[in-house]
């Protein structure tokens, strides 16, 4: 990763989900299971999405998409949507099957959530950014909402998928074919996004590593640090245990 100015902005944490306001540092190819939502709020940023690179004021990318961010010196606003949630959902209907999109924002828009400085505010603004900027609805199927919403409750140590389709009422082979289809990443990758989401909101300074995989449910530290990689080209600590972010964790803000 690049560097850039010592203060960034604010990392803004929820237990399902997080944010990021400010100067970032450029990244690495990667594959979020979230949809990525990437705001330029004072100009343009480069998106490369499947290898090709684009200037671009905003834009979506859709779940488990390869992606890499060059922000430069502009002020950015990244939100994951998850890939069961209604924010995404409205996007995906408009979306249809395309790995990205442009988005439009208009400069009141941006100097609106630019001025966001707590979690309900920034929550509040982005809501009505996107209810200005949706399509039709893609539907989730309610049994893979289902799913959804026991892993995320649960958060079991390791995926049980036979046990998963019994709690649907479906095969294990026709439940692992239509949460892929339904949501656009694995049983496997879900899981993982909500561990690691776990690792980010639970991250303190002066944590070690392993301590941070046995809380988030990881099998050891490295299990920890290639899905990190993986899913985001860079470890939690480099986010929350640097001191160039201010750190807001939404869920004990209420």
């Amino acid at each position: 990763m690049t560097d850039i100015s010592p203060l960034r902005g604010t990392l803004y944490l929820w237990n399902d989900r997080w944010m990021l306001l400010g100067r970032l540092p450029a990244n690495r190819a990667h594959r979020h299971v979230s949809a990525s939502l990437l705001l330029g709020l004072d100009g343009t940023f480069e998106l490369d999405v499947e290898e090709t690179r684009r200037q671009t004021r905003a834009a979506v990318v859709a779940p488990d998409v390869a992606q890499a961010l060059n922000p430069g010196q502009t002020t950015m606003l990244v939100a994951q949507l998850d890939p069961d949630s209604d924010a995404w959902r409205r996007l995906a209907g408009s979306l249809a099957g395309r790995a990205s999109m442009e988005l439009a924002l208009a400069e009141e828009q941006a100097r609106a959530l630019a001025q966001s400085d707590d979690c309900h505010t920034l929550s509040a603004k982005l809501a009505r950014f996107l209810a200005a900027t949706d399509g039709p609805p893609l539907p989730l199927d309610p049994r893979i909402a289902a799913i959804c919403h026991y892993l995320r409750e649960a958060l079991p140590e390791r995926l049980d998928a036979a046990a998963l389709a019994e709690r649907a009422g479906i095969s294990t082979s026709r439940l692992t074919h239509l949460f892929r289809e339904q949501t656009g990443v694995t049983l496997r990758r879900f899981l993982l996004y909500l561990k690691i989401t776990r690792a980010m909101a639970r991250w303190q300074p002066g944590m070690t590593l392993s301590t941070l995989a046995a809380e988030a449910g990881f099998y050891d530290q490295p299990h920890l640090v290639r899905t990190a990689r993986d899913m985001f080209d860079a470890l939690p600590s480099a986010y929350i245990g640097t001191g160039e972010f201010h750190i807001c964790r939404c869920s004990e803000a209420g």
